[in-house]
């Protein structure tokens, strides 16, 4: 199984099974137990790279801004606040990317190994959050 193959898959498993309020930990167990080591998304640019057991492959979504933008500042507070309304499923993934953004968040790495992920600011700001181990099975 090639890289796109097995992101793909451990995608399509975690849509069938991931709850819609906490569904998070559910994808990153899936992608953990299909050999996706991590995941880094920039911002604004919308690109996912994932890097598996099968090699290293990159995702270029739609971008979120285009032309001349200033970052926003690094704002730990939005930053939590949009993650929660994540958690509870009161937004969709473009509005959590977009909530994110606008907290100053230039990009954050999913490490399904350790269970965390940590957001980055432009300035070399940064949140930690660990999510929680779950059964996929």
């Amino acid at each position: 199984m090639n890289a796109i193959e097995l992101v793909q898959g451990a995608m399509k498993k975690a849509e069938k099974i991931r709850p819609k309020v906490g569904g998070f930990p559910y994808l990153a167990e899936c992608m953990r137990e299909a050999g996706v080591l991590k995941n880094v998304w920039t911002l604004p640019a919308g690109q996912s790279t994932f890097w598996t057991s099968a090699g290293v492959i990159s995702v270029t979504n739609s971008p979120m801004v285009s032309g001349f933008h200033e970052v926003p500042v690094f704002d730990q507070e939005a930053l939590i606040k949009a993650l929660r309304a994540g958690q509870a499923g009161q937004t969709t993934f473009p509005e959590f990317l977009s909530a994110t953004w606008e907290a100053g968040v230039i990009s954050y790495e999913a490490d399904f190994s350790e269970r965390k992920v940590t957001y980055l600011g432009s300035q070399g700001e940064s949140y930690v959050e660990a999510y929680p181990a779950v059964n996929v099975d």
